[in-house]
């Protein structure tokens, strides 16, 4: 990863949907490649609309976010009678420095929830150095969006955390943003939904054309019949721009957005989040289920670019795909399965002893599908 990043080293969550109790809390260590694979059901997607909620809290939006997926009801692990507080941890880690955020949230009238505790804790670790903020607490948004969040460990932390980005490209219907045009000047970084992929390429194409020489290279590859995007400013609107295309052999028709197929329009979404200027790569990506509607050619080229991106920032993927999850080592490997008795999500990492015997003679995947590892129903 780049030398200035912090990684996400340790995650622990309690209350939240299906993750952890206040005396069974989901704790997990991660590293800059991690897989997460488990049946239908058993919390992945709670676990990645987890930094949803966050990415929400760090642009000011968490009220928003709170009322757009029912209430505080629907956040608390079984509702507020069997859960009274939300509370996480994280610790972001890099060579000198180590920065844990720690916040709690309960609810508030109006079924919203509300900041009981907010801190951070600031290690030197070359010096040993320790520092612990208590920020706030009462507050409906984040006391680090606040102009009193002047320390600089505050200033760092929100930055860590604004630079944690969660993707979803599943919808490609014909109204979803992805098929229509998008403001030519919303290039900033890519959209969550990818409905900014046009003006993000034109970006790209403008100011580091290797990269997207790159993301045009692997497209051809998935889509045989694609010979280049087809990026310029509408004549009529020259604010917006369109996700127009060329074919080979015929490049005096123009195609638009409209004729690419589902998987082929994610996969140049995924190309373009993943195959970007390492300096333009969020802190984090976070991506759920990318394989869909993939060829099986496709899954592979994802693997590879997914493994490089992996080199500059880091990456934390939930899967059903068993070609990908072979694509991948053991160690990048967690299990998501339901705990039977309080019926939360757990998270475990895969290790040597877990695979070593039977990688032997069975794929990664095939250990998973025969349910020696977990993640099945």
């Amino acid at each position: 990863m780049l030398e200035n990043k912090s990684r996400l080293k340790e995650i622990t969550i309690s209350g939240y949907k299906s993750l952890g109790t206040e005396t069974q809390p989901v704790r997990l260590e991660l590293s800059d490649l991690n897989i997460i694979i488990g049946a239908n059901g058993v919390g992945k997607s709670n676990f990645i609309s987890f930094f949803q909620m966050l990415a929400n809290m760090m642009t000011g939006a968490l009220q928003i976010y709170i009322g757009k997926n029912g209430s505080s009801e629907s956040l608390l692990r079984f509702g507020s009678k069997k859960t009274k507080m939300l509370s996480a941890s994280l610790v972001f880690e890099n060579e000198k420095f180590s920065n844990t955020y720690d916040f709690s949230l309960v609810k508030a009238v109006n079924d919203t929830l509300i900041f009981a505790e907010e801190a951070i804790t600031a290690e030197n670790k070359i010096n040993g150095r320790k520092q612990r903020f208590e920020l706030c607490s009462g507050q409906k948004e984040s006391f680090l969006l606040t102009e009193e969040a002047s320390h600089s460990s505050e200033r760092v932390v929100r930055a860590i955390l604004s630079g944690c980005k969660t993707f979803q490209f599943h919808d490609t219907s014909p109204e979803a943003h992805i098929r229509n045009a998008a403001n030519i000047d919303n290039n900033r970084s890519l959209m969550s939904d990818g409905g900014n992929v046009a003006a993000y390429l034109y970006m790209l194409k403008m100011g580091y054309g290797r990269y997207y020489n790159r993301i045009v290279e692997h497209v051809r590859y998935v889509m045989p019949s694609f010979y280049d995007f087809f990026l310029e400013p509408q004549v009529l609107n020259p604010q917006w721009i369109k996700l127009q295309w060329l074919e080979k052999g015929n490049l005096d028709y123009i195609f638009g957005p409209e004729h690419f197929s589902d998987g082929t329009l994610r996969f140049i979404a995924l190309a373009t989040l993943f195959l970007q200027p390492p300096e333009l790569m969020p802190q984090v990506i976070f991506v759920d289920e990318p394989e869909l509607g993939l060829h099986p050619q496709a899954v592979d080229v994802l693997a590879s670019i997914v493994q490089k991106a992996a080199k500059e920032t880091q990456v934390i993927m939930a899967t059903q795909s068993p070609r990908l999850v072979d694509s991948f080592d053991y160690q990048n490997m967690i299990v998501a399965e339901k705990d039977r008795e309080t019926g939360c999500t757990m998270l475990k990492r895969l290790k040597e002893n877990d695979v070593k015997i039977w990688l032997e003679d069975y794929s990664l995947s095939q250990i998973w599908e025969k349910n020696i590892i977990g993640g099945q129903p």
